[in-house]
């Protein structure tokens, strides 16, 4: 029970983790809402999605140093992985400041068009999508590459440990991969009608798809936690 415990409030000591138990309690409210027809429950998620966005406000100087550590990823094994990482890390710096200008509008100010308000706020959406698209394509490449090192340890004569931990390690990445379909499921569905299938789904599906993903997302952590030592 100790351990249970103990998982826990490691969970919600790290930003990290706490965020991803915010994210789940905000969607889940929201699904709640959405299913016995309470605005209030709808509110309240809102509100905890709020509270994330807050939190985002000050996470410019830490993504500067990651970008700025990463570099243009010469430590990376390929090309590849070396451009969808500085194309990953540009999506993120470029999302954080529109996401507050975004928020500083919506407070009045700063001052902006209506026209010009709904365009920052799709393209604030567009670049939420494109960075998970790329983290996608990021997971399915270490997927790829996984499966190699399998292959070449059942050639060889490797330790069945070493198979053991690629074994769980392909699993995780694959919930992973699974679990990146939902949140860009998602994302697409609140960009405008026209693009892809934005605002083709309903406001109770999108709910179920984000308290999913959620859920995995934590269950990706305390099964990291346990199986990966």
């Amino acid at each position: 029970m100790s351990t249970v415990i103990d998982d826990i409030c490691e969970l919600l000591d790290s930003y990290n983790g706490r965020d991803k138990v915010v994210r789940l309690a905000c969607y889940t409210f929201k699904l709640y809402g959405c299913l016995i027809g309470e605005k209030s429950w709808q509110a309240a998620g809102s509100r905890l999605s709020n509270a994330r966005m807050m939190l985002r406000l000050f996470d410019d100087i830490p993504m500067i140093r990651h970008t700025y550590n990463y570099g243009l990823g010469k430590h990376e094994s390929s090309k590849v992985a070396a451009t969808l990482g500085v194309l990953a890390n540009m999506v993120d710096q470029v999302f954080l400041p529109v996401e507050k200008a975004c928020w500083l509008h919506e407070l009045g100010i700063l001052k902006l068009s209506t026209e010009m308000a709904d365009k920052l706020e799709v393209f604030s959406t567009a670049l939420w999508a494109a960075s998970l698209y790329i983290s996608f394509i990021q997971t399915i490449q270490s997927v790829q590459h996984l499966w190699w090192s399998k292959d070449c340890l059942e050639k060889s004569e490797g330790g069945s440990d070493v198979k053991q931990k690629l074994d769980i390690r392909l699993v995780l990445q694959m919930v992973t991969a699974s679990k990146l379909c939902l949140d860009i499921t998602h994302a697409v569905s609140c960009l405008p009608s026209g693009c892809l299938w934005g605002e083709k789904i309903g406001a109770t599906k999108i709910a179920a798809i984000a308290t999913t993903s959620s859920v995995i997302g934590i269950a990706m952590y305390f099964a990291k936690k346990r199986l990966l030592k």
